[in-house]
């Protein structure tokens, strides 16, 4: 006796349709780079903390390449950061790899100097060896720079105050010209001081 699901007429269609299934999820759409926005942060005994859905969408400029982990179902993990060779140190004109501020979170940062806390953890594979940070605003950019040793660490910077923030800068620098070297964030905390 046949079963009505081999017909040909039902059998086809359905395999048609599975197979379109198994392509659309093996491209993992969800995990797709999503276009640079402000991002709300957690707020934590007056500081703002950036981790998991607080890098699901950064932007980036010409001297750093940028990858966000996302789980199964598109939610962010960590954001991963890496100097493309050949990079000069960071200067008032780079932007590097930048979270950009929600405008309420923004304003709490505004004429204030802070304190940021990035913890990473080094890429398996070409470490960078310091780690830039800078609080982007209407003035230049000021970078402040600190080693990053090759274990997964917490680093502190103190950033002067910026009029009009709107977004924290990350670059990762490394001595090497040869190839693209980086660091994967997990979480960065800014707390603004009086």
């Amino acid at each position: 006796m046949r079963n009505w699901l081999f017909h040909p007429l039902v059998f086809y269609p359905l395999a048609i349709l599975f197979a379109a299934f198994v392509v659309l999820v093996s491209i993992k759409p969800q995990a797709w780079p999503r276009p640079p926005a402000p991002v709300a942060a957690q707020v934590q005994d007056g500081s703002l903390v950036f981790a998991g859905s607080g890098f699901n969408s950064p932007d980036t400029g010409p001297e750093e390449d940028i990858f966000v982990t996302r789980d199964f179902w598109g939610q962010a993990q960590s954001l991963r950061i890496a100097q493309k060779p050949g990079q000069p140190p960071p200067n008032a004109a780079a932007h590097g790899a930048r979270i950009l501020f929600a405008p309420e979170q923004a304003a709490m940062l505004a004429n204030r100097p802070v304190s940021v806390e990035v913890t990473y953890n080094p890429l398996p594979v070409n470490a960078a060896s310091s780690l830039a940070v800078s609080l982007e605003g209407e003035a230049p950019i000021q970078w402040v720079t600190q080693p990053s040793p090759p274990q997964p660490n917490t680093l502190r910077f103190e950033l002067p105050a910026q009029a009009g923030v709107s977004a924290l800068g990350l670059r990762a620098i490394s001595n090497e010209p040869d190839q693209a070297y980086g660091l994967e964030i997990t979480r960065v905390r800014v707390t603004p001081h009086p």
